[in-house]
């Protein structure tokens, strides 16, 4: 009561609205307006508070609220489930070669364009050339989302042409508050470069529409798209907390002939964000790949990277279960 009391107080020496108020009968009255909601309306007349009836007054009375208490807009419609052939919309960066200023990244690009992989000698301008109609991906949202509060987020790259997702991951995704975004036209065929720059504006794209803490992205993929996740973190680390490569080995720099991070030296993997990063392989003893996963994560190991091996007994050259994917999700920490 006492608080009430204070505030009709502060209401009385404020120049609130005061007008003449007429009701359904044509009486009028002198009154302050307060405040409405659905059924009334609030007065101070002669230095009291009253409520009246909104249905008892004037239409013009009804209307002139109406003015004051403006309905609010209805939030935009949020799209949750898995969304198929949403256009990349978005841009990391305003122009192409912004995407490539970073020194490392400057060296890797020019390493590409010199033939590195067996790509053609082409420019950045070729790769990044973009295609409205086909320059797609696909995006799953937790049923939950509704923009109150940032969700993480998990960049897959593929080793087709279309992204996958698989069923059983959704629980994953819905418990853990993360978002999926996969871009189509990333396939093995695709030159890496192209890869990546789809990859990362494909993120742009879900950014640009929702919420996304940036402290909780991941980039993952699966067989070659393995070599993009590790790739695409190893380009971008401040993008990323962690890559998970399902079904692939990567060669580090410098480990023989054949090496999965072109422009790279070793020491970059130590240095900067990179040495914050934290590197997942998940596969299994049925995969064409084992042992070649078993050497090359001793080579990571005795790099002293931050990496780690889920061996999983049977798995063949496959995406990840949910289980195992929550696994590696829960070591880099989402």
């Amino acid at each position: 009561m006492k608080t009430a009391a204070f505030i009709l107080s502060l209401l009385m020496l404020l120049p609130l609205s005061a007008r003449t108020w007429t009701n359904s009968d044509g009486k009028t009255i002198e009154a302050d307006f307060v405040s409405a909601d659905q059924t009334s309306v609030a007065l101070i007349m002669n230095g009291k508070e009253i409520k009246y009836p909104l249905a008892k007054l004037s239409a013009a009375d009804q209307d002139w609220i109406k003015a004051q208490n403006p309905a609010k807009k209805p939030p935009a419609e949020v799209k949750t489930g898995l969304l198929k052939d949403i256009p990349i919309s978005s841009s990391l960066y305003p122009e192409i070669d912004d995407h490539f200023k970073d020194s490392t990244r400057k060296a890797s690009i020019k390493a590409f364009e010199g033939g590195a992989f067996d790509h053609d000698k082409k420019r950045l301008t070729d790769w990044s050339v973009r295609d409205p109609q086909n320059d797609r991906c696909d995006i799953y949202v937790p049923a939950s989302y509704d923009g109150s509060e940032p969700y993480g987020l998990v960049l897959y790259i593929d080793a087709g042409v279309r992204p996958n997702f698989r069923s059983d991951w959704a629980g994953v995704f819905d418990k853990k508050k993360l978002i999926f975004v996969g871009a189509h036209g990333v396939s093995n065929n695709t030159a890496m470069p192209r890869r990546v720059l789809l990859s990362i504006d494909a993120l742009a794209t879900v950014e640009k529409h929702y919420k996304i803490d940036p402290a909780r992205r991941v980039v993952t993929g699966m067989s070659g798209g393995g070599h993009m996740s590790m790739l695409t973190a190893a380009l971008y680390p401040e993008l990323f907390k962690g890559a998970v490569s399902y079904a692939a080995q990567s060669y580090l720099p410098g480990a023989g002939t054949f090496g999965h991070f072109p422009g790279f030296d070793l020491s970059d993997f130590k240095s900067r964000e990179r040495k914050k990063m934290k590197w997942v392989v998940i596969s299994g003893d049925k995969d064409k790949n084992y042992e070649e996963i078993l050497t090359t994560s001793k080579d990571w190991k005795n790099a002293r990277l931050d990496y780690r091996f889920i061996d999983v007994p049977g798995m063949g050259h496959s995406l990840a279960a949910a289980a195992d994917l929550k696994t590696a999700l829960d070591w880099i920490g989402l």
